[in-house]
């Protein structure tokens, strides 16, 4: 019974520990959003991908808003059983203390099997604004090859 109060106590306290430690850095609060916002689009769970998104985010390269941007995923969607996004190079430039620019490439993937059918590369910069939480704002992209 003094093991399990021990463990018990120790447990208490290292959640109370987390619990007071510090916010992390944006950089990385910007980072685990793109994680999660891929891990996501994998498991299909549109909800997520699109909780980081402002609600006056402007995918500039095609001219979308958030509601045309729902649209296309829920298409890519139905079109495959499988959607994979792999992002490389990720940089993150704080601009302000409620302003950054993110640059990175991925690679989005789509298919049926174990082997994706389709995949196409992109370069992209977004900008993402700190309200209550970073909030993603715009983005860019253009296609790697035939550059």
């Amino acid at each position: 019974m003094k093991v399990v109060g021990h463990v018990l106590l120790t447990s208490a306290i290292a959640l109370w520990l987390l619990g007071c430690a510090p916010a992390p850095p944006d950089e990385e609060r910007i980072r685990g959003l793109l994680e999660d916002m891929t891990l996501a689009l994998e498991e299909r769970e549109a909800s997520r991908v699109f909780a980081p998104l402002a609600d006056d985010f402007v995918g500039e390269t095609w001219d979308l808003d958030i509601r045309a941007l729902r649209m296309i995923l829920r298409r890519e969607m139905l079109a495959h059983d499988q959607l994979r996004a792999r992002l490389f190079d990720i940089e993150v430039d704080l601009l302000s203390t409620d302003r950054a620019r993110v640059s990175f490439q991925v690679l989005l993937t789509g298919g049926s099997g174990l082997v994706p059918s389709e995949g196409r590369w992109f370069e992209v910069e977004t900008g993402w604004r700190q309200d209550d939480d970073w909030k993603l704002i715009s983005a860019r992209w253009e296609d790697v090859i035939g550059r």
